[in-house]
């Protein structure tokens, strides 16, 4: 079975004041123990700034990858932005140890390299499949500007938006402490249905690869 293998570093973390680290490292514990919880993912951090997940399947890695992103960047700090480069390896693993950077397997090597090889954009899928990846290579560069153009208070808003269960607006609106009114504003702002339909695309497109 081929499964999805995510790796991620902070951006320029060593410029992060110690306390806004600390901000920043919870949430991202908060929103990585979401993952473990909702999808039965297996994840690991280290040194400090870095973490890789491993997902049973490759269902949900490309929703779970968004929400890491745009969890750390809802993040309110004193001082640098907080954000993350994130790859995702889809494919084979071999052995999978306790410390997963010590795991085995084509989509831990894929995710590993592809992090590498990041330039220009925080967000790559990686995969062995040339067709599979010339097909999400542009949309991937599409959602990555998009992110990255999203003020805060809509960075909030979608990522309340995609965890919640029945994607209501009217739970989204409670979660904020905001009307239902402004609260689909903003995810109006945020193009929340783009996001969904990149992420359903995503979902249909990778069936490909098990019949690759």
């Amino acid at each position: 079975m081929l499964k999805a293998v995510i790796t991620g570093d902070l951006i320029k973390s060593r410029k992060i004041a110690a306390q806004d680290f600390d901000v920043i490292r919870y949430r991202l514990e908060q929103v990585l123990t979401y993952l473990k919880d909702k999808y039965d993912a297996e994840y690991d951090v280290y040194r400090g700034d870095s973490f890789q997940i491993i997902f049973p399947s490759m269902d949900y890695s490309i929703k779970s990858a968004l929400l890491i992103r745009l969890a750390l960047k809802s993040v309110q700090t004193s001082g640098q932005k907080c954000d993350a480069r994130i790859s995702i390896g889809l494919g084979t693993v071999d052995t999978q140890r306790t410390k997963l950077r010590s795991s085995t397997g084509e989509a831990f090597n894929l995710s590993g390299i592809g992090l590498d090889k990041l330039k220009g954009q925080n967000i790559g899928i990686f995969t062995n499949s040339e067709a599979f990846q010339n097909r999400v290579s542009l949309l991937i560069k599409f959602v990555d500007a998009k992110i990255d153009n999203l003020t805060q208070v809509q960075i909030q808003a979608l990522y309340e938006y995609l965890v919640d269960e029945n994607n209501n607006h009217e739970e989204v609106a409670k979660r904020l402490n905001k009307s239902r009114v402004n609260t689909t504003k903003l995810l109006n702002m945020a193009s929340y249905q783009l996001f969904d339909e990149f992420i359903d695309t995503f979902e249909t497109l990778k069936s490909e690869l098990i019949h690759d």
